[in-house]
């Protein structure tokens, strides 16, 4: 007699070989590697939403503050023997007009709550006045945020974004790119709508609303450093540069921002070079318009509205953007 088997069944078990493992980590490898980008993609978009957001609501604090003062604020007070607060700047006075009164109440009375000493400089403020970080002022797509600096103290909030002092004006009568541009944000009037001391509304824009720039952006150079005049130290730094832009050069120019000392050292931060004026004896004070955002900056414009400006646009139509009465005609942008 012949028996085929026992009749019991013989389980079959499978596996896989080593080839088809790497087939499919390589497989895996590249869905992430078309993944990833994407990802980043959609993160850098929220977060240039939420920027220009931010200038919005920027450009319509200004627009409440002149409904009820009829100017926008200075870009700067003028420094004058025995007053407090001194140096105090655009920052401070827009704070009741973004949701900030009760911090403006603080930071006004601290003459009276503090000694006269560190009330006569808003940068002798102590931390706990000037070191409050408004996020309204910070761009999310700069990793240094909230950071401290820019007026010559780890005290002082340093935000991100800053009001045009202008375009400058060129040495030479002749409207012409490669003309030398007298850029100086401090000492001089660079045509923008801010500067130190006189406060202009909005019959100083001859050049209509929607042709001229409010307010931009800039990097931060490190979350701590007592430097001075760096874009955005709100806290004693505007005599320095700190308060606003120029728009002599283009958007994410490689040209340095020079500013009276510079936070940190310039390999560190390419995107932002940095000269420091008063160690190494140069003249004039300016920061440029300068962003994390791929390809360009957000800015507001004087009639609320908020634009993407790409770093290629014509640098005499971004310098006629950022003066106030220039009549320079704008190309396209």
């Amino acid at each position: 007699m012949c028996y085929r088997g026992s009749g019991m069944s013989r389980a079959r078990y499978r596996g896989f070989t080593l080839v088809e493992l790497l087939v499919v980590i390589a497989i895996i490898g590249v869905l992430v590697g078309l993944l990833l980008p994407a990802v980043q993609a959609a993160r850098e978009a929220a977060r240039r939403m939420q920027c220009s957001n931010n200038l919005k609501q920027i450009g319509l604090a200004m627009h409440n503050y002149s409904d009820v003062h009829k100017t926008f604020p200075y870009g700067h007070r003028l420094e004058v023997g025995g007053d407090s607060q001194r140096r105090d700047n655009w920052f401070q006075r827009l704070l009741p007009f973004v949701e900030q009164q009760a911090y403006y109440d603080l930071y006004d009375n601290a003459h009276i709550t503090i000694s006269p000493f560190a009330a006569e400089y808003i940068h002798r403020l102590p931390e706990s006045i000037a070191g409050i970080a408004v996020p309204g002022f910070m761009c999310p797509s700069d990793p240094a945020g909230p950071a401290r600096g820019g007026g010559g103290s780890d005290n002082g909030f340093q935000g991100n974004y800053a009001v045009c002092a202008g375009g400058g004006t060129p040495i030479s009568p002749v409207i012409d790119p490669t003309v030398v541009l007298n850029l100086n944000m401090i000492t001089e009037d660079p045509g923008g709508m801010f500067g130190r001391q006189r406060a202009r509304g909005f019959r100083d824009c001859l050049d209509g609303t929607s042709n001229t720039l409010l307010a931009s952006e800039g990097i931060i150079r490190g979350s701590r450093g007592g430097s001075w005049g760096g874009l955005g130290g709100y806290w004693g730094g505007a005599p320095h540069g700190s308060f606003g832009f120029s728009t002599g050069e283009a958007p994410n120019t490689t040209v340095p921002d020079r500013v009276y000392s510079c936070k940190n050292a310039n390999d560190l931060y390419r995107k932002a070079p940095c000269e420091n004026g008063h160690a190494d004896g140069l003249p004039g004070r300016w920061n440029f318009a300068r962003s994390y955002h791929p390809g360009g900056v957000l800015a507001a414009l004087c009639d609320g509205s908020v634009r993407f400006v790409s770093e290629s646009v014509d640098r005499n139509t971004w310098r006629n953007l950022g003066n106030r009465a220039d009549g320079g005609v704008l190309a396209e942008y």
